[in-house]
């Protein structure tokens, strides 16, 4: 029996367990602990059971983007251009937020912040604040914004009812009580200031279902119920603009008035039918790599391309990951470093003996992206698809 994160409801058995004792983090590690997933019947919210020590995880151990200044993920690659996510970021919060001269903004949960940091680039006039449960990334702060205006493990008394928006990229579904993470982005919040934020769409990026360390994976009607519970309005989520991912603005109300929230169970009910098709197919997934395996056993070496969390679940699964020779993946910031250790290279730096290539990448877009790669257009390899 566990209490849902977001509307508090019972729930009495998890819709899915990982077979083995591992399972896998977002930055890739493997974790000691069985994947617990849950799903509110009520709300339809999906979570994880967090893993062990979650405070001091985040405090020492979670170090994400942290090996330079620069180090950033690729988002996406268009007839050969690569964009990075951070530029993405930005640029979608400056299409959906009309930001007034002089902004207030915190970024909260926020790491190093590359992304208020870029906005900086263009909006100069905005004025930054920071903060964020480790001290980790301080050297990276101390580069763009004056040390009063950043806070570690405690919110400043002094910011309350202060900021114009505040924003959150990709920290909401780590959270092990989100409801309390909202409350105090409302407290922090100038009547009527916008609270933006950017977390996974397990329905769109199936594997965020069993990131072990994303306690949250969200729907837009557990959403809603989250916003409107701690007194936001003008709820806009949106699908669309960021691949795998919820775009999020919401209002901070300035009425006191405490509204009932309704749950609309044909949406619920159609997201528990999701949700058990995710479940299958994360139990079934690692078998057909299994059969694929024992299937090219006698080719003479292959290569798993994409070096993230897929990645790491494929070699994870692997009888005999010897055979693996490299990682593949087009960042430019990974290419040089080991996963398993394995290197990770450019596509074109990968051996000619190379004839095996386990496609780790989102189903949806997997076939794709392998056919925008020009230089292995020609190449016969035997290709996994997830």
């Amino acid at each position: 029996m566990t209490k849902c994160n977001v509307c508090q409801n019972s729930i009495k058995q998890p819709v899915y367990v990982s077979t083995g004792n591992i399972s896998i983090t977002s930055l890739c590690q493997i974790y000691p602990q069985k994947t617990e997933v849950f799903f509110c019947e009520n709300c339809g919210h999906l979570q994880t059971t967090e893993i062990t020590n979650l405070e001091e995880y985040y405090d020492t151990i979670y170090k994400i983007l942290i090996d330079s200044e620069e180090e950033d993920q690729l988002y996406k690659v268009i007839e050969g251009q690569k964009i990075f996510r951070i530029d993405h970021q930005v640029k979608v919060l400056l299409d959906k937020v009309s930001l007034p001269q002089h902004a207030k903004i915190l970024d909260y949960g926020c790491a190093k912040s590359a992304t208020l940091k870029k906005l900086g680039q263009t909006r100069p006039d905005i004025i930054p604040h920071l903060f964020d449960v480790s001290e980790m990334y301080i050297p990276f702060w101390a580069k763009f914004v004056k040390y009063e205006n950043w806070a570690t493990y405690t919110i400043k008394t002094h910011w309350c009812g202060y900021f114009d928006l505040v924003t959150s990229f990709f920290a909401l579904e780590h959270v092990a009580n989100p409801k309390e993470m909202l409350k105090n982005i409302s407290q922090l919040l100038k009547p009527g200031g916008l609270c933006y934020f950017v977390i996974p769409n397990v329905y769109t990026n199936p594997a965020d279902f069993v990131v072990v360390d994303h306690v949250n994976h969200f729907s837009e009607t557990s959403l809603k119920f989250l916003l409107e519970e701690e007194g936001f309005d003008s709820i806009d989520i949106d699908t669309e603009s960021h691949a795998g991912a919820f775009v999020v603005v919401a209002r901070h109300s300035d009425s006191d008035e405490q509204k009932s929230v309704l749950l609309d169970k044909q949406k619920v009910n159609f997201l528990q039918e999701k949700v058990n098709e995710m479940s299958v197919y994360w139990q079934n997934i690692a078998e057909k790599i299994l059969v694929f395996e024992e299937q090219h056993t006698n080719n003479s070496a292959s290569a798993i391309y994409g070096s993230g969390f897929y990645g790491t679940f494929i070699a994870s699964c692997l009888k005999d990951i010897s055979k693996i020779e490299c990682f593949i993946d087009r960042n430019p910031y990974l290419q040089g470093k080991f996963l398993l250790d394995k290197p990770i290279v450019d596509p074109q730096q990968i051996s000619k003996n190379i004839d095996t290539i386990y496609v780790a990448l989102n189903p949806a877009t997997a076939v794709k992206s392998i056919e925008q790669i020009e230089f292995w257009k020609d190449c016969n390899f035997n290709y996994f698809y997830l």
